[in-house]
Formats: C-alpha cells, structure tokens, sequence
C-alpha cells in the first residue's frame, strides 16, 4: 500500500536515498572497523604515542614548562641559590627601566678599584657617596675629641696661668703627652679612623642594591678565609721585621715598665684603625678616583684638596704630597688597564697616604708611602682589602705594644714610628716586598676580579657598526 501523504513520482526518490544512507554509513562504519582492526586511527583520532597539536610529547612536561629536575627559563641550576658554585656565575636580568641601569653592578673582570665603573653613568651616586664618606669622618674626628676631653682637662690643670710656659715646642709636647699618650687618648685616635669601616661602607652603598659589599672586596663580602691565610705568611715576617727595626734603633730605652692600659688600647682598638685607613686609602679614595672611563681629569680634582691641606701642615715632605698630585693627574692618561690603574692609584694614595702623617723625614715619610703602596698592590693582587689590613695592623700592633710594655705611647713618643735612616728605609723596602711575594704565591686561586652581570655589562660601550651603504637604484628606462 501507498502512503497517502506522499505522491507517487517521489516514492522512488525516497527509497533510493534511504539506500545511499545507509550505504554510506556501512562504508564509514566498515572502514573504521578495518582502520582500527590493523591500528590506523579512526577519523578525527590520533594513533597510539602521537601527541595532539598544542600538546606536548608523551612524558614531556607541557609547552613554558621545565623539565623535570631541570631549572625554569633564566634561573640557575638546583640548589644553585642555596649552595652557589664557584665556577657558575649568577646572572641577574637586566632591569627593564633605564633609570634602574646604572644601578646595576659590577662589570665582568674588573679589579677592585674599578669595581664602580663606569663612574660617567653615576655621577648623582658619586657625590652622594663623597658626601656620605665626609659625614662619617667628621662623625670620628667628633668621636676623637670627646673622647680626648678628660685628657684636654687635665693638660689645662697643669698649666699656671701666671707664669705661662714661654716655649712652644716643649708645651706642645706636654699636650700630646696628656691628651693622646694615655689609654684613652691611644683609642680616641685609633676610633676617629675605625668610623671610616662602616663609613665607606655606607658611601659605596650609595651606589645601588649590593654595592655595599664591593667596598670589601670584588666578591662582594668580606672573606675571613682570604684574612687567615694572609695572617699565616705576613705576620712571622712582619714580627722579625719590627723587632729588627727596635732592636737596631739606639733611642730605644729598653725598660719593663708596662702600661697595661696601653697594650689593652693597642690590642683591641689599633686593628679597626689600619683596617679603617685601609678602608680609605685603598678602597674608598682608589674606586672613587679608578672607576672613571672618560673624565680622566676628575682624580687630580680629588686629591688637590688633601695635597694642599698635607702640604700647608707639613711643608717638609712638599716634594711627595707633589708626587701624588702628579699621579692622579697623569696617571689615568699614561697608565691604562687594570694593572695600571692598580699602580697609578696605588702611588697616588700610597704617598698621600706617607705624607697625612705629618712627618718631618723625608725618609720616614718614603717609608710609610711604601707601605701605602704595598697595600695597594696586595689589594690589586688579592681582589680585596683583607691582606692589605693584616700587613697595616701587624705594621702597626708590633712597633706599638713593645712601646706600651716601656710605658711609652707611640703617639706620644719623641721616637718615630718608621727610621729616618736609609738603612732602615732599604729595610722596610725588603720586608715588604718578601710579604707581597709571599701572599703572591700562596693565593693563586683567590678571585681577583669581579664576576659581573648581565645588567651591568650593558653600560659598557658597544661600538657602533657602519652599515655599508646600499646601492642607489638604477632608474627604469623607457
């Protein structure tokens, strides 16, 4: 029978499209029964071990993601940041605002004294650590004097003012004798100098976030290791050095009348003052004066000050506080590289350095700039201020606590610190030169340049690269 509701002509038509239906879903069913029979994927499937598309690899970690045991993108290796390698140099990103740049430091393989290169880049940081410096000394000379007061006292109690003493030289000796010849005077002088450790400090500070460790040293810290093995080789040296030096000294008079307050003073407050000078000689003024690149003229514009200042206190020894201006002045030009900045910084400071004591010897004053200068050359040598402070305090704590174990103040004394022979400059020459040598080969492998990062590598100058000039074309022809 007919359906009613469909005509007649179309039957037909309906039937034979019901059979291409179904035709066509037996041949998609059969053939993805076959595909998967012999284990080719279906349509719209994926065979067996294929990863889909945006998907990563089977036991692979998904697209951004590290792999398992394997550091993010930009961080260092495992345990990296808890137990850092010596051979594996942590790479800060660069700082994405340029105002952040000149922050970051140091550059790759520079010495301590150009640690804070390049100086053009931070010229606001530089005055603000100049200014943060001179605070901190003005702080100490204010610390000296309080301390000398009841020392100043009792100098004011000697004196009868109806019969004033008529000679200058002698009253000038009696003040020093009162003032700075007890214990108390011994550390009111060494702390005027100790405030210099957390002064430069907190200069070098000034410079960005970590800069302040680069005052210490191009690791960034302070090393005691570094101070050990230094004390280990300079301080034998120094002690048969000292002792000769005494012992060959005729002005000596050898008694046992000890002043324990004196050698308690020398002991506890005279390694602050070297490492304070140490602090201001071979690491503030150098990496002040060493860092800058372009503006060469700027140290002689530092040192002119204190020349001028040592040169009115003590016209004697004119002709060294000369020298030192000269260095900075020529110094940057004639001496280029590390090792020349090392040795023109390390003249300009170490004379400096000779001539601020005040010493009426030309070759007392030759002496005490040849240390300055050996301590330069050991801070270039190991990275750091460390050895420099063991060889000055052990210069200093083997000529004073014999003095105090005599009852005698060596910033009271008539008798010099350093000979004012050139027997005892030759010396004092050789016994610096053996303590070099000697922290020389035994600290081969301490670091002495600065491992740098990647934001602060980018202030150095790239040169610029000429673009060869392109062809003009050839106009077209008709």
């Amino acid at each position: 029978m007919t359906d009613q509701t469909t005509p007649p002509w179309d039957q037909g038509q309906g039937q034979l499209a019901h059979d291409q239906q179904a035709y066509g879903q037996q041949a998609y069913d059969q053939q993805a029964h076959d595909q998967q029979a012999y284990g080719q994927p279906a349509h719209g499937q994926h065979a067996t071990g294929q990863q889909t598309y945006g998907q990563a690899p089977y036991g692979q970690p998904p697209y951004g993601q590290p792999v398992h045991g394997q550091p993010a993108y930009g961080q260092p290796p495992y345990d990296q940041a808890l137990h850092p390698q010596p051979g594996y140099a942590m790479q800060p990103p660069a700082p994405t605002k340029p105002a952040l740049l000149p922050a970051a430091l140091p550059m790759s393989g520079r010495p301590f004294a150009m640690a804070f290169q390049p100086l053009e880049r931070r010229v606001g940081r530089w005055f603000l650590a100049w200014a943060i410096a001179l605070g901190f000394f003005f702080v100490g000379q204010l610390i000296s004097i309080a301390l000398m007061l009841p020392g100043i006292g009792t100098f004011l109690e000697t004196i009868d003012l109806s019969n004033p003493p008529t000679d200058q030289t002698q009253l000038g000796l009696d003040f020093i004798e009162a003032v700075v010849g007890t214990p108390l005077g011994m550390a009111a002088v060494n702390m005027a100098w100790a405030v210099m450790i957390p002064g430069a400090i907190v200069a070098m500070a000034a410079f960005g976030k970590h800069a302040a460790g680069f005052a210490m040293s191009v690791a960034g810290a302070w090393r005691w290791s570094v101070v050990a093995r230094s004390a280990i080789v300079i301080v034998p040296i120094f002690a048969i050095y000292i002792g000769l030096s005494l012992w060959m000294d005729p002005a000596i008079q050898w008694q046992w009348n000890p002043n324990w307050g004196l050698v308690i003073a020398v002991l506890l407050t005279t390694p602050l003052q070297s490492a304070g000078e140490e602090f201001t000689f071979r690491g503030l003024l150098p990496q002040l004066m060493g860092g800058w690149r372009v503006h060469r003229y700027v140290p002689a514009l530092v040192m002119l000050p204190p020349v001028a200042l040592v040169i009115l206190l003590q016209p004697a020894t004119w002709p060294l506080s000369l020298l030192a201006l000269a260095a900075a002045a020529v110094g940057p030009w004639v001496l280029t590289g590390r090792f020349g900045n090392a040795v023109w910084t390390g003249v300009a400071t170490g004379l400096l350095f000779g001539a601020m004591h005040a010493h009426p010897s030309f070759a007392a004053t030759l002496q005490l700039a040849l240390v300055g200068f050996t301590c330069s050359m050991l801070t270039y040598r190991t990275g750091g201020l460390e050895a420099a402070s063991v060889l000055h305090a052990s210069n200093n704590v083997f000529i004073m606590v014999p003095l105090a174990l005599t009852g005698v103040s060596a910033f009271s004394s008539s008798q010099p610190v350093a000979g004012e022979d050139w027997l005892s400059t030759a010396i004092t020459a050789a016994a610096l030169g053996l303590a070099y040598l000697a922290v020389h080969l035994t600290m081969r492998r301490v670091q002495r340049f600065t491992r740098g990062s990647a934001a602060a590598d980018m202030l150095e100058p790239q040169p610029q690269v000429q673009q060869p000039p392109q062809p003009m074309a050839a106009a077209p022809t008709h």
